[in-house]
């Protein structure tokens, strides 16, 4: 052995690092001991890295599988970029032709070169579908004639969802997948479809998806329909005509395609994200329009397209969703290994008294009591990654292909995500551990050996509160609220696990109202028969032979000036909210009806518009139809499920220059509704509506389970972990009672009592957090193609108390057991010494 070996310097930093080494095994050890306060914790960290990887590897795969849609190559569509659309009847192929001459030749002023100028012809139909019954369904359609265009084209993906080719002679047709799925067809086979002139037969030669069908719901509906009621196609431009009896090159779309991709402006921000790029090339378009006797033809941006901006929306909700879901599980996680490694000290103060007497410098004992949370985020950190891998990824992404019903073609997660998850918990988990590794290297060893730390004093106004209750029941109050900021603390998770599938219940027990509840109590027809103007007629004669009430109605996109925002004018006969004979009633929430025949129209604003907008009643509002303005005295805010701004049909009409879109019907039970497929564009049955959104709810049900079992989870897991420490710490005055007599019974009762309490106020403080949690996350989740408000279901709320104390309840029966399996005789030592 070398002199500097054997000097005391060296001696001394061995000896310290061997006494480490050893206060290291000791809290693991005692760790170890404490296995379900252990497993506990790890499991809420696994919980917490399996959400945030689970979200945010559906949010890249999702996010990958529409670059891949959108793109401009052959296994793209090449989506358009601006979308000029006539609400109301056709261009002749010599009108549609002379309005893209007039954009290219313009075009120098709109900024980025023009690619593509393509007219399109989309009509309203209905598809003839005989059930394995025999019996015929008419199914509300939408029809395309594509052919292979250079924008905007079919999709057909290699996967097995779909297969054959494009649409090529006028009586073949591309059938939706979504449709063949459920409507289970093949291709080669036939299918009978109309649109407002007669049926005829077309053969599928292929199966696939369109851009404007990705979110698989009719137009003025962000919900997708009943299966087998809704159904699309994509013909030939030539088949399209065929069916609807037009000439020619008719055509009541063009599609713009710039090159790039210029930035548009986003629905659900303030900002004019595409005020130097897209907005200029809109303006120019609508310019255009009117110089060319097209006023009335609208011009939106990928924001204006409901399939498009939806889908944009719900990938951006899960991006929002990564980072919140991953803190809040990973801050109850770390809010447990604090009040552990709190519990943990007070156990090992003696120990560490008396390694601070041998001389263990401070640092060695931090360092042990740091390096714990870290081993333990580490363990919890593998785990979620595993099971992130294993279930979650894949998990998300069927339903995604369950609600969505696109193939997810490619499935990976990036590393870069994977290491911001991991990095985050392992932050949040040594944050939790320094205050507690502090207070470990702090303690002095006089205080500590002297038992000074050990003196609980109960505050004075406790005592005196508790000075005239039984014994038994005062000390259970008096040591429950020993710790306070431990139950406040605990109060606290149990709050944040409630926000996380509380609110998640809330919202979606709002939505089910708005909805289901909206349908049925308001609006009071049956049917929905839309048609092109002058079509009308035909309806309402075959209303009067079938014995059926009807209304006209007027259902047409506008927009405001400077904005690509749209919203639907709906024109009603009779605006009321009481009136049992009128088809459809106002849900006025704000100010007063229209009066009729005013110089300027007065108008209901629905409640989401005015959020959004800022408006309110009395305002004073310019209105856009195509590029037409009307100005209009906003005198009521309504509730609708989408942004609507409603009419007298008296005051719509001559703003548009049609009488009606569409003829509201109430029809007997049992009446044939099959011949309004020959005379209407398209027909819309209420029971068919209310019951796709059922299926929706019905479909989204795993990933409700998901939140629920979450958040269950964790308050129960926090809860525990708090009895725990309560039980351990109240040994010897569970103890001092049965020597003083008490009976188990007693006691276990009393218990009991004590986590009705603790439950009771943990669950109202958890439903009021996710109360505000509810409202916070509508707030942030609705834009302008999608908003709600929340109604606060006192049943709901009640239920979220009950889970709360139901736990509770169910986690006694381990301080019960302890109670019995207490030794009196070792305590009873303990008192004598």
């Amino acid at each position: 052995m070398t002199a500097d070996e054997s000097s005391p310097t060296m001696r001394c930093k061995h000896e310290a690092r061997v006494m480490s080494m050893l206060l290291t095994k000791r809290l693991a050890r005692s760790l170890w001991r404490s296995k379900l306060r252990l497993f506990t914790v790890i499991l809420l960290i696994m919980m917490g890295v399996t959400a945030g990887i689970s979200f945010g590897g559906y949010a890249h795969n999702v996010e990958n599988l529409y670059d891949v849609i959108y793109a401009d190559d052959d296994e793209g569509v090449n989506l358009p970029d601006a979308w000029i659309i006539l609400p109301s009847g056709t261009w002749s192929a010599a009108e549609a032709d002379g309005l893209c001459d007039a954009i290219s030749d313009g075009w120098s002023e709109a900024g980025s070169g023009l690619d593509v100028c393509e007219p399109r012809l989309v009509l309203d139909g209905v598809m003839f579908h005989v059930d394995v019954e025999g019996e015929e369904a008419m199914i509300s359609s939408v029809w395309h004639g594509t052919d292979e265009g250079l924008t905007d084209k079919v999709w057909i993906p290699d996967h097995e969802c779909c297969g054959g080719r494009i649409a090529g002679a006028e009586n073949e047709i591309v059938i939706d997948r979504h449709v063949a799925k459920h409507l289970e067809i093949e291709i080669g086979e036939s299918v009978e479809i109309g649109s407002g002139h007669g049926r005829l037969v077309f053969e599928v030669v292929g199966i696939g998806f369109h851009s404007n069908h990705l979110w698989f719901s009719p137009d003025g509906s962000i919900f997708p329909p009943k299966e087998g009621t809704f159904a699309t196609g994509y013909l030939s431009a030539a088949g399209l005509e065929r069916l609807a009896a037009l000439d020619e090159g008719a055509a009541n779309y063009i599609l713009i395609d710039v090159q790039d991709t210029p930035a548009f402006d986003l629905p659900d921000t303030d900002e004019d994200e595409g005020q130097y790029e897209m907005t200029p090339i809109l303006e120019y378009l609508s310019g255009t329009m009117v110089d060319n006797g097209a006023e009335s033809a609208a011009v939106r941006d990928r924001g204006g397209m409901p399939s498009i901006e939806l889908l944009r929306a719900d990938l951006n909700g899960a991006k929002k969703s990564i980072l919140p879901m991953t803190i809040m599980l990973t801050l109850v996680a770390g809010i447990t290994i604090a009040l552990s490694l709190h519990r943990l000290i007070s156990s090992q103060a003696r120990e560490i008294a008396i390694l601070r007497t041998l001389g263990i410098p401070t640092s060695s004992i931090l360092i042990g009591y740091i390096i714990a949370p870290l081993v333990i985020g580490a363990i919890g950190v593998l785990l979620g990654l595993f099971f992130a891998f294993l279930w979650g990824v894949r998990g998300m992404l069927d339903v995604y292909e369950n609600i969505i019903q696109i193939p997810i073609l490619t499935e990976q997660v990036p590393p870069e995500l994977v290491l911001e998850i991991s990095l985050l918990t392992m932050l949040v988990v040594f944050i939790a551990g320094i205050q507690p590794a502090w207070k470990a290297s702090r303690l002095q060893p006089l205080e500590v050996l002297g038992g000074e730390h050990q003196i609980r004093l109960g505050s004075r106004w406790m005592q005196r509160l508790t000075a005239r209750l039984p014994a038994t029941i005062g000390l259970i109050i008096r040591s429950s609220l020993r710790k306070p900021v431990r139950l406040g603390v605990t109060f606290f998770a149990v709050g944040l696990s409630m926000l996380i599938f509380g609110s998640v219940i809330m919202m979606n027990a709002s939505m089910a109202e708005t909805m289901i509840g909206g349908l049925d109590t308001s609006q009071q027809w049956d049917v929905t028969a839309y048609t092109m103007p002058g079509g009308e007629a035909e309806i309402v004669e075959w209303a009067e032979a079938n014995g059926a009430g009807h209304e006209l109605l007027i259902e047409f996109p506008g927009g405001y000036p400077d904005d690509s925002k749209v919203y639907v004018a709906l024109g009603l006969d009779t605006l009321t909210q009481t009136d049992s004979e009128a088809m459809r009633l106002v849900n006025l929430l704000e100010g007063r009806l229209p009066s009729q025949g005013e110089a300027n129209p007065e108008v209901l604003i629905d409640e989401g518009m005015a959020s959004i907008l800022g408006w309110e009643v009395g305002d004073s509002q310019i209105l856009k139809f195509g590029s037409e303005e009307v100005e209009v005295e906003v005198v009521g805010i309504s509730r609708e499920l989408m942004r609507t701004i409603t009419f007298h049909r008296a005051d719509l009409a001559p703003i548009l220059g049609i009488e009606a879109t569409g003829v509201y019907l109430s029809v007997a039970d049992g009446t044939d509704i099959s011949g309004l497929g020959d005379i209407s564009l398209t027909v819309v049955v209420k029971d068919d509506v209310v019951e796709g959104f059922t299926d929706l709810m019905n479909k989204q049900s795993q990933m409700l389970d998901l939140f629920i079992f979450i958040g269950i989870g964790i308050a129960a897991a926090v809860l525990l972990n708090t009895l725990l420490m309560n039980l351990a710490e109240r040994d010897s005055d569970l103890a001092t009672l049965r020597v003083l007599g008490a009976s188990r019974r007693r006691l276990g009762l009393m218990l009991l009592g004590e986590h009705i309490a603790i439950g009771l106020v943990g669950g109202i403080l958890g439903a009021i957090m996710a109360i505000y949690g509810a409202v916070a996350f509508a707030k942030a989740f609705s834009q302008w193609a999608f908003y709600f408000v929340i109604e606060v279901d006192p049943y709901v709320a009640s239920g979220l108390v009950a889970v709360v104390v139901a736990i509770s309840i169910a986690i006694t029966p381990i301080g019960i057991w302890r109670i019995h399996r207490m030794d009196l005789v070792d305590m009873a030592k303990g008192f004598s010494s």
